[in-house]
């Protein structure tokens, strides 16, 4: 009798360190980027270089900071309207976009990459004067 509970007792070990080795072993997926962190690393002046066909190129200065809503961000300055004028975009990753804003009567859409080091963006959107889209890019370089 006390050969089986000992053998019992064993047996009993052996399957709890087994369940113990597998349970540990395997690791949760990997948690999702902090957006905040690339928020961080986006709140700066901006230089920025803006090509048209209406406007040709222009040279002027953006400031970006984080909004309240998360992943987001607000771009004054947007498209050289003035101070206190802003677009909000959405971060996502190494993506920035632009849905459907109206400014100072102007209709933006558009996207921006970012890039790696944090230190410049590439942009690509259309704005509506009331004439029909038109198409523009961009790029900021951190100051």
């Amino acid at each position: 009798m006390k050969t089986e509970v000992r053998l019992m007792w064993n047996i009993s070990v052996v399957v709890l360190l087994f369940i113990a080795l597998f349970t540990t072993s395997c690791n949760p997926d990997d948690p999702e980027p902090d957006t905040g962190d690339a928020l961080d690393r986006l709140v700066a002046t901006w230089k920025c270089t803006e090509n048209s066909s209406t406007y040709g190129t222009q040279n002027y200065y953006v400031e970006i900071s984080k909004d309240n809503a998360a992943g987001k961000i607000i771009i004054d300055n947007f498209f050289n309207l003035g101070l206190g004028k802003a677009v909000i975009a959405s971060v996502n990753g190494q993506s920035i976009t632009i849905s459907n804003q109206t400014v100072n009567g102007i209709l933006f859409n558009g996207t921006g990459t970012i890039a790696s080091n944090f230190n410049s963006i590439s942009w690509n959107y259309t704005f509506d004067e009331g004439n029909g889209p038109e198409s523009a890019t961009a790029t900021y370089t951190k100051m």
